[in-house]
């Protein structure tokens, strides 16, 4: 009983203070029951999906908005084609130095690189929406839109790279071969004398040309100059603002800015010298300064295809629809609390039940061992030997003699007392850490429903999560791109 009541007593100082982990489940919430609960409880608040996979065209829409040169007849076949007819096919007749030898491969070269970059970005757009979202938890708004801008910002990163290294291949292609240009703006032939008089001579030596600063195309690819229409034999001499002229078209335009575009004047006076007819069809006006725009007017092309033309990235993020494609079967949020009396006297219960088990059968052992050592000790000290002779004490001395064997028995008394306390309290230690273990391993966290169906048990709703991610496939999406590219270069 003093076992019982003492194993009981620690037991339940053990369980008042041992705090208890608590979890609140809900069947099948609705959005606004998760909004309600995730404001109440936030990150505590965990809900599974049975579907895992699912496409982000589902629940994102993303939209570009392009430069407006895109969208204006400077960057169409249409316009170039109008605004250049009044040019003679044979650029020769032009002077080196004379825009009109650049004006039309210039405004080629910018219809290619916005179809380029359009077909690009929609390309790594359409990627992103055949791309797997793949999670079993649901996310909260927040964590959800996190994650969905930092996809968005791989896939523009991808899609600047696409367009920046296929442009960084073929103009290094161009240079490290040293092609000559058609315009012959980047070298030049040329025969030395010598070789009038040596016969059979089937080659002549190249030389580079030379632009501002003593920039040899020979070693760079991007020497320019600043672009000039020019009357006569250099009699009159009209610079153009903004655009460039250099070693081959396409490398003179990417250091060129569109300030010219800009400016109705300008445009007028390209007019003036690229259609002597005046047989215009197209309203060739200005770009619009009034147009928020993330660039500068005096932002080179080099700048512009580095953000590949693309003004902003729009996206729209329909998150009850990824609530609609997780369509959680159950939400839940554990909580610690310290005490609670219900399940204190629940478990010391249970715990009193073992105990009295336990001492029941383990009591009348230690009793009975107890017992065989008190006895053992006795015969030990009481011997029975036959008597040989009869020894004749003094009687002065037999009241010395009773009071020692007094002692001796009154100090092995209480080392018997002392023995048997300690063996109690090991056996209580004992018992104690064993109900502990036990008391811990059964322990489980107590797990109280609050259904906003009823129709849906904690079982029902298991065996469905384990079915729907069982039966859910994931899809092998392959895309093909094939991306034809018309690059003049020449």
């Amino acid at each position: 009983m003093i076992l019982l009541t003492v194993g009981i007593s620690v037991l339940a100082a053990y369980i008042i203070f041992q705090p208890e982990t608590l979890t609140k489940k809900f069947d099948q919430p609705s959005l606004d029951l998760y909004n309600h609960l995730f404001q109440r409880y936030g990150d505590e608040l965990k809900c599974s999906c049975p579907s895992i996979t699912s496409t982000y065209n589902r629940f994102v829409t993303v939209e570009t908005v392009f430069h407006q040169i895109c969208s204006s007849p400077f960057a169409s076949n249409a316009g170039r084609i109008n605004l250049t007819s009044g040019l003679t096919s044979d650029l020769s007749a032009y002077l080196q130095e004379d825009y009109r030898r650049f004006i039309s491969a210039h405004l080629q070269f910018l219809t290619g690189l916005c179809q380029l970059s359009n077909d690009t970005v929609h390309i790594a757009i359409q990627q992103f929406y055949s791309s797997l979202f793949i999670i079993n938890k649901l996310l909260s708004e927040t964590k959800f839109n996190t994650h969905i801008d930092s996809i968005i910002e791989t896939s523009k990163s991808n899609a600047h790279k696409a367009f920046t290294h296929l442009l960084f291949l073929i103009r290094n292609v161009n240079h490290g071969n040293a092609f000559v240009s058609t315009y012959g703006t980047n070298f030049e032939y040329f025969i030395p004398m010598k070789f009038f008089i040596v016969e059979n001579v089937h080659y002549a030596y190249t030389k580079p040309l030379s632009y501002d600063n003593k920039c040899s195309c020979g070693l760079y690819s991007n020497c320019t100059t600043e672009a000039n229409f020019i009357e006569g034999n250099f009699s009159k001499i009209i610079p153009i603002k903004g655009l460039k002229m250099g070693c081959t078209p396409s490398e003179s335009f990417l250091q060129s800015t569109l300030e010219c575009f800009y400016n109705q004047s300008c445009i007028d006076l390209i007019q003036k010298y690229t259609n002597i007819n005046n047989n215009l069809t197209y309203s060739f006006a200005p770009l619009s300064t009034t147009n928020t725009s993330r660039f500068l007017i005096n932002t080179t092309i080099d700048k512009l295809i580095e953000h590949s033309f693309i003004e902003e990235w729009k996206r729209t993020i329909n998150y009850s629809h990824y609530f609609e494609q997780c369509s959680p079967l159950i939400c839940s949020y554990t909580y610690i609390k310290k005490f609670n009396l219900f399940h204190t006297i629940t478990a010391l219960l249970g715990l009193q039940g073992g105990l009295t088990i336990i001492l029941q059968w383990i009591s009348p052992k230690i009793i009975r061992i107890i017992n065989k050592i008190y006895q053992y000790r006795k015969k030990r000290i009481n011997p029975i030997q036959p008597i040989y002779a009869v020894d004749t004490i003094p009687i002065e001395n037999v009241d010395t003699f009773i009071n020692r064997t007094n002692s001796i028995v009154s100090v092995r008394y209480y080392f018997k007392i002392i023995f048997i306390c300690v063996l109690l309290l090991t056996i209580t230690a004992v018992l104690f850490l064993f109900s502990i273990n036990i008391a811990r391993s059964e322990n489980n966290p107590l797990i109280v429903t609050v259904s906003s169906t009823t129709s849906t048990t904690m079982d029902t709703s298991t065996n469905s999560i384990t079915n729907a991610v069982n039966s859910s496939t994931t899809p092998i999406v392959t895309t093909s791109m094939i991306t034809t590219i018309r690059t003049t270069h020449s």
